[in-house]
Formats: C-alpha cells, sequence, structure tokens
C-alpha cells in the first residue's frame, strides 16, 4: 500500500522487470482491459490528467497506471475509513428509502387508504347502525300491535344498554 504520495511506481517495482507481459504503450482498448473499465472511462481519466497518452490513441502503461492509482489511492484517503457505526446508518437510510418508495409505489396502485379517511366511513357506517338499531322498538311496535307500550320501552331500553355496552368496549 501507498503511504507516501510522493512513492512513485518506480519506488516500489520495474514494470519491464516485474510483469515482462506488460507492453509499455497500450492503445485505448488495450489499457481499458488492463485496468478493468470501459473505453469511455479511459477517455475521461486521459482527459483528466490521471492516463498519460504518447500519441493519439496509444498511452504510457508505466505513467498511465502510476496515475490511475494515485486517483484511486486519492479517492479512498477523500472517503476516510468505514465505521461498522458508519455502515449501519448507511443500512438504515438504504432500507428507509426502500420502504419510502414501497409505500410511495402502493398508494400509486391505490393499495393504501389514508387512516384519516377510513376512520371517517366506519364513522358514517357505525352511526348509521346507530340508527337502524334505535328505530327498531317503534318498528316492532307498529308491526305487533299486541305489544303494550311497556313491551316496546322495554325492547328499547335493552337496545340501547346494549349499544351503550358497545361504546364502552363491553
Amino acid at each position: 500500500m501507498l503511504n507516501n504520495s510522493s512513492t512513485s511506481l518506480d519506488d516500489l517495482f520495474d514494470l519491464d522487470t516485474a510483469a515482462p507481459g506488460i507492453p509499455g504503450i497500450m492503445t485505448e482498448a488495450e489499457l481499458a482491459a488492463f485496468l478493468g473499465v470501459g473505453t469511455s472511462r479511459v477517455r475521461t481519466l486521459s482527459r483528466d490528467g490521471d492516463l498519460v497518452k504518447v500519441s493519439r490513441g496509444r498511452f504510457d502503461v508505466r505513467a498511465s497506471l502510476a496515475g490511475y492509482l494515485a486517483r484511486l489511492r486519492d479517492g479512498a484517503v477523500k472517503a476516510g475509513p468505514q465505521t461498522d457505526e458508519l455502515k449501519a446508518e448507511k443500512l438504515r437510510l438504504a432500507r428507509e428509502q426502500a420502504d419510502k418508495l414501497e409505500l410511495a409505489n402502493a398508494a400509486a396502485r391505490g393499495d393504501l387508504v389514508k387512516a384519516a379517511d377510513v376512520e371517517r366511513e366506519w364513522a358514517n357506517v357505525l352511526r348509521d347502525v346507530r340508527s337502524t338499531m334505535l328505530a327498531v322498538p317503534s318498528r316492532v311496535g307498529s308491526k305487533l300491535a299486541h305489544l303494550t307500550a311497556h313491551d316496546v320501552a322495554e325492547i328499547d331500553s335493552e337496545i340501547k344498554a346494549a349499544l351503550e355496552g358497545l361504546a364502552n368496549g363491553n
């Protein structure tokens, strides 16, 4: 690992003797394959001054490799060390973003409804049930003429007690 930015590739080893199969000059495509990047990336690195051209479409491998490694090293230094806490925070953020996207997609599909809308609809349904149940005694009294006013009042009382119990969670 290079610790000092003044340390060059030449200080570490001689490319010609350490890797005799690697030519001193390569074409753009050869250098891209050698570095494991695309040709457009080679052009960008060349334009940024990280790779050294010796002529049109041809690169000095030793100087280009030194420049490319220096760029990678500088990028790693700027990124800083990845602590476990930072990794955990990045993972948490990624999960939250995925959850947010999942909710947005479900809402777009119409799979989600707002809690306030559900509450309002249920309140309407329960209000209708309550009013229907409270109307039962008078409907029963008019259909069953043999029931006394006391009988209808008892039915009314029982229905109200049942509704009160439901309202209180019993």
